[in-house]
């Protein structure tokens, strides 16, 4: 999983369609859509519902939203933590920002990633991809 994948999801909810979060991006429709199934593959629950309409999300994908959300928001907060305590000067306190900023990224990436599997477990007799 990587970040853009969870940004791709996140414009795609927003967006109501792989088409206009690919042009909100810059990037192609297919890859959105090919990026947001592999992601789906890899969790193992569909994310959307497809239609020629756009795109709805699923309830698994309301909780995938939620939570790739917050962990997108901890992980820019911790970046612009440790970005101006690197341009500052060294001090006692400049380096306990930068080992909680630090400590705070890797939170953030643990949440997501041990969230996948207890979120199957949970989800897996409840999800089901549909049609297009």
């Amino acid at each position: 999983m990587e970040l853009r994948h969870l940004r791709y999801v996140l414009a795609a909810a927003e967006a109501g369609s792989f088409r206009a979060a690919a042009r909100a991006l810059g990037i192609r429709e297919s890859a959105v859509s090919r990026r947001i199934r592999d992601l789906e593959d890899e969790i193992g629950a569909a994310l959307f519902v497809r239609s020629h309409k756009g795109v709805k999300l699923t309830y698994a994908g309301q909780r995938f939203v939620c939570r790739s959300r917050t962990a997108l928001d901890q992980i820019s907060d911790a970046t612009k933590d440790v970005g101006a305590i690197g341009r500052a000067t060294g001090s006692k306190t400049e380096l306990l920002r930068t080992l909680a900023a630090a400590a705070s990224v890797e939170s953030a990436a643990i949440g997501v990633r041990s969230f996948i599997p207890k979120w199957r477990a949970r989800n897996d007799s409840n999800t089901q991809p549909s049609d297009p």
